[in-house]
């Protein structure tokens, strides 16, 4: 009898003592997904120089870039397309999707 009450009792405490609470598995996949998108952001996004961002303002204004602008604006352009479409941003853009769909499935455990 005292076996069993110990067993039951060591299962009850292991049990109890493996469970995170809402809160806390809310803040871990918060945490997961902010690493995650940080990583993203650095690796696979790009960031407009000040001559694109003067371009750009100039074709706002009505101003084309000269051939050679436009040919370093395409450039930089092909070459953030194909780091965003590299298996490794994939695999990050995948892994924010699946932390995000956790995030937003209910949990009732």
């Amino acid at each position: 009898m005292r076996k069993t009450v110990v067993i039951v009792v060591a299962f009850v405490v292991l049990t109890i003592a493996g469970c995170k609470s809402k809160e806390q598995r809310r803040a871990d996949l918060s945490a997961a997904y902010q690493a995650a998108n940080a990583l993203y952001q650095k690796d696979c996004t790009a960031t407009p120089s000040g001559q694109d961002a003067n371009a750009i303002v100039g074709a706002a204004l009505g101003s084309k870039p000269s051939p050679q602008q436009q040919a370093a604006i395409d450039q930089r352009q092909r070459e953030a397309e194909a780091r965003k479409n590299s298996p490794h941003c994939k695999e990050l853009d995948a892994k924010r999707d699946a932390l995000t769909r956790q995030m937003l499935t209910p949990q009732n455990q």
